[in-house]
């Protein structure tokens, strides 16, 4: 009787989630792209406050107070377009869909942390401290596949956009701003909230068996270069020093970006075996996420 009532529930979900995303096009819910019950291995690399990640980007950006947020951070010379996420390629893990990218920010600002958009700005990064293979809400459907960054919590939107969009057979190939589909209103208003992509599902539009590689491997290689630098005495001197604060934003001119947009709901976490921050969980087939 319980498990007919949430598979019931869990449809009735479903469908009117799909609804109302063919209604509006837009909407969308936020999840972290990690598996249930997988325990991810903790790196050396030591994330224990926002103020972990000043010294490391300070040199590949621009730090900011931006309203009630405090201090974040954006790219300094990226191309003309240039949006998370789309710069790098997906691949499967034990732990769930994990963004890889050559970015040299790409350890902090794809795997924690959520981002934002501002037209006095452009895009932002929100520090936070809870580690995921990436932090994105999904959407699919008409043969494409979408996702975009999760916005910071208090933001119950995400832009339109915000989103790229890749046909299913390509999913698993090299993603460059040129190569995506990005702010498309006929394609979104053809796709609707999902989980994140199942694996054979990927695996049957790309025709080729998709191999899992451990995701403590890909942290490793990722953060090598900044776990060197934590080790040595002169990163651990300058962890303490602040990044200068050029400008200020308010949360005005957030909530005025994002004034015709529609609701995000984002999920909250839940516990796995981490130690350091309870990690978000989600699967192929069922996805519990707050990417």
């Amino acid at each position: 009787m319980n498990g007919t009532k949430r598979s019931g529930g869990k449809i009735g979900f479903v469908l009117c989630a799909a609804l109302l995303g063919a209604l509006t096009g837009y909407t969308t819910y936020g999840q972290p792209s990690v598996s249930v019950g997988v325990s991810v291995p903790l790196p050396s690399l030591e994330i224990r406050a926002e103020s972990d990640f000043y010294e490391p980007l300070t040199p590949l950006g621009e730090w900011v107070v931006v309203g009630s947020y405090g201090r974040c951070w954006r790219p300094a010379r990226v191309e003309a377009g240039w949006q998370p996420y789309c710069n790098g390629n997906w691949q499967r893990t034990d732990a769930g869909w994990y963004w890889v990218s050559d970015e040299p920010w790409a350890w902090a600002t794809y795997h924690y942390g959520r981002w934002n958009f501002t037209d006095q700005y452009g895009w932002y990064w929100v520090p936070q401290t809870q580690w995921a293979p990436a932090w994105v809400s999904w959407h699919s459907g008409g043969g494409y596949i979408g996702w975009a960054p999760l916005y910071p919590s208090d933001v119950r939107v995400i832009s339109p956009r915000a989103y790229v969009f890749v046909e299913e057979g390509h999913f698993m190939e090299p993603v460059r701003r040129s190569t995506v589909v990005a702010n498309n209103t006929t394609i979104i208003n053809k796709t609707v909230i999902n989980e994140a992509p199942a694996t054979a599902a990927i695996e049957k539009a790309g025709g080729r068996k998709i191999q899992t590689v451990a995701v403590q491997e890909l942290r490793h290689k990722e953060e090598a270069a900044v776990v060197a630098k934590q080790r040595t005495p002169a990163a651990t001197s300058e962890k303490t020093v602040q990044p200068p604060v050029r400008s200020e934003a308010q949360p005005a001119e957030k909530k005025a970006v994002a004034a015709h947009e529609s609701p995000q709901v984002e999920k909250p976490a839940a516990a796995t075996h981490e130690s350091a921050a309870p990690a978000p969980k989600n699967d192929e087939a069922q996805a519990d996420k707050p990417l």
